[in-house]
């Protein structure tokens, strides 16, 4: 089965010859395979460097709705290759994991999806691929995330990524996956390393809001309003509705209080806020944990609210007002990229 690998791109100058180099190293057995970069419009060098590659382009106007999900749809559309393995710019493909991968979808017919582990690294870090075992065995999962290989024929059955999502594309469609009786699995080998900025931080967090990647639950449980799977969905990935249930708690309480001179209703909500906080705070060991937690967790109800009051677009509807660039001298292999 002929293989393509699409990369999704953004302001990611810094990584991106590391990553089309790895996947020129993992796919130097193959005989072809067609080679793919979506840029989200990026205002750096992305674009240059990936030009001096041969491998085809396609930018995304910066006046269309840029989304990682909008990469993978036009990705799969530039595509016609059976297997397609998705990779984010700020990733490297670890050595061995696509050879596996690729023998599992062979031999099991019913996987429609399969991922590995990620191995999380500051941008500054040198990978340790001590890291990597030489195991065959693998677990069944509910969802992949930005890495995975993907069969065409199951995308075409249960609809590929909705390109209007801001975030959360994956696990909703793998949701559709597993609906028609398919199956995902993760190989116990890491599947790429994933150059990013600390995750546990405020400030990363905040950063996370402001690029509406907090969005993508909401937008989801709207799509699927009245549908056979938003409960499903709802139980799976509803993880803004409690603290958006909270948040609404406490202006009814202080509403409340204030009209019938009763501030013990008010104080009463803010008691059971300080229990939640100290009762994450003693399970994670540290009040600094919970207060991030907690940062977080507002974050996700903002963006779930917001994301299920926006008007859901069918996939279909989504403008292919994108540019093509053709690919330039080949610096970084003699290896034709289809």
């Amino acid at each position: 089965m002929k293989l393509a690998v699409i990369l999704i791109t953004k302001n990611q100058a810094w990584n991106i010859r590391r990553l089309i180099e790895s996947v020129r190293q993992a796919t130097r057995s193959l005989p072809s395979y067609e080679l793919v970069l979506v840029d989200s419009a990026s205002t750096d060098k992305t674009m240059q460097l990936a030009r001096q590659s041969s491998i085809r382009i396609i930018q995304i106007g910066a006046e269309q709705r840029v989304t990682p999900a909008a990469g993978r749809y036009l990705g799969y559309q530039a595509t016609s290759s059976e297997l397609i393995l998705f990779l984010d710019g700020d990733m490297e493909l670890c050595d061995g994991w696509l050879e596996k991968a690729l023998r599992t979808v062979q031999s099991q017919p019913n996987v429609a999806v399969v991922t590995g582990t990620r191995v999380d690294l500051p941008r500054t870090a040198t990978p340790d691929h001590t890291i990597i075992r030489n195991l065959e065995t693998f677990c069944e999962v509910p969802k992949s995330g930005g890495a995975a290989l993907f069969r065409r024929s199951v995308l075409e059955s249960v609809g590929t990524f909705n390109p209007f999502l801001y975030s959360d594309e994956e696990p909703e469609l793998c949701l559709r996956i597993r609906h028609a009786g398919h199956r995902i699995l993760r190989l116990d080998h890491p599947i790429a390393y994933h150059y990013s900025e600390p995750n546990g931080t405020i400030r990363t967090k905040i950063e996370r809001w402001k690029r509406n990647l907090y969005l993508g639950a909401g937008q989801n449980l709207r799509y699927h309003l009245g549908g056979q799977l938003f409960w499903q969905y709802f139980r799976e990935r509803g993880f803004g509705v409690l603290p958006a249930a909270g948040v609404v708690a406490g202006v009814v309480s202080f509403l409340w209080s204030l009209t019938s001179g009763r501030p013990s209703i008010f104080l009463a909500w803010l008691a059971s806020v300080f229990l939640v906080i100290a009762a994450d705070a003693v399970r994670k060991g540290s009040l600094h944990l919970a207060l991030i937690s907690l940062v977080e967790r507002l974050l996700i109800a903002d963006g779930t609210v917001r994301g299920f009051l926006m008007k859901p677009l069918p996939p279909e509807t989504y403008t292919l007002d994108h540019v093509i660039l053709e690919p330039e001298y080949d610096s970084f292999s003699d290896k034709p990229a289809g």
